[in-house]
């Protein structure tokens, strides 16, 4: 019968993505002094189960009366920390956390700004969505087959935004997409596409409840899928570059529903 070390989860987390604990289930690793300060403030909170804390030996005095009742301290030096983890790490700070439920489906129906991602490949990709989303505002995101959320290079790029903002997950998010439309007149699907009928982003004015559609990284969204959405945008490009990465056209594009939403269209 094997024995769990409190250690595992911490071990070759280059390529990580969740691991596995016997008593609490799939967990996640946060790393980084400001990620795992936001991942204690969520555990007071009650957002998140907080398993344990790995922490080199002068980080660990800070955080000894500041974690919440339960919570393994563990403690080495850097080194051993970066042998662990199978990379140079620098940061003093890991920790490892229960992957929260899902948002419920039904709960999908009351965002009124969504992101919808229907395929992506790139986690960094999705992670820098995923601030972006949480950051600017929007209501939640809703993701088909791509990189896990709660890998950890999605969790740290994210800054957190993983468990800040609902994430609705689908192999076919465009079913849930429809459902999402339905349930209220007037709501509106914009296709993120340089398209040559594309609305020019700086002029559009995102319906009073819109989700924007962001395609893959490679080739975008294609014509069928741009076809089901009711209008598409853009974003001008200059200098003769003809595109952007799909994390920036994003933020762009999610910063222009939310002033629409703030002036009241």
């Amino acid at each position: 019968m094997s024995t769990f070390d409190p250690w595992d989860p911490y071990r070759d987390l280059r390529f990580a993505g969740t691991r596995q604990h016997p008593e609490h289930g799939t967990c996640f690793i946060a790393e980084g002094r400001i990620l795992v300060e936001d991942l204690l403030e969520a555990a007071r909170r009650g957002e998140v189960r907080l398993i344990s804390v790995a922490a080199t030996t002068s980080a660990a005095a800070a955080l000894r009366d500041r974690l919440p009742a339960g919570v393994d301290l563990l403690t080495a030096d850097a080194g051993a920390l970066s042998e662990l983890a199978g990379f140079p790490f620098h940061r003093g700070l890991m920790a490892c956390a229960q992957v929260p439920p899902p948002p419920a489906e039904s709960k999908l129906q009351e965002a009124r700004r969504l992101l919808v991602l229907p395929r992506l490949y790139d986690s960094e990709n999705l992670g820098l969505l995923l601030r972006s989303a949480a950051a600017l505002g929007l209501e939640g995101v809703l993701a088909g087959p791509g990189p896990g959320q709660w890998t950890r290079r999605t969790v740290r790029v994210s800054m957190g935004a993983v468990w800040r903002i609902p994430v609705w997950r689908a192999e076919d998010p465009w079913a849930l997409l429809a459902g999402w439309k339905a349930a209220e007149a007037g709501s509106e699907i914009i296709a993120a596409a340089l398209d040559a009928s594309a609305e020019d982003a700086r002029t559009w004015r995102p319906a009073s409840r819109c989700a924007l559609v962001m395609g893959p990284e490679d080739l975008g969204l294609d014509a069928e899928q741009i076809a089901g959405c009711d209008r598409t945008v853009a974003i001008p490009m200059a200098s003769g570059m003809d595109s952007l990465n799909v994390a920036a056209a994003g933020a762009i594009l999610m910063f222009r529903m939310m002033e629409g939403a703030a002036a009241g269209f």
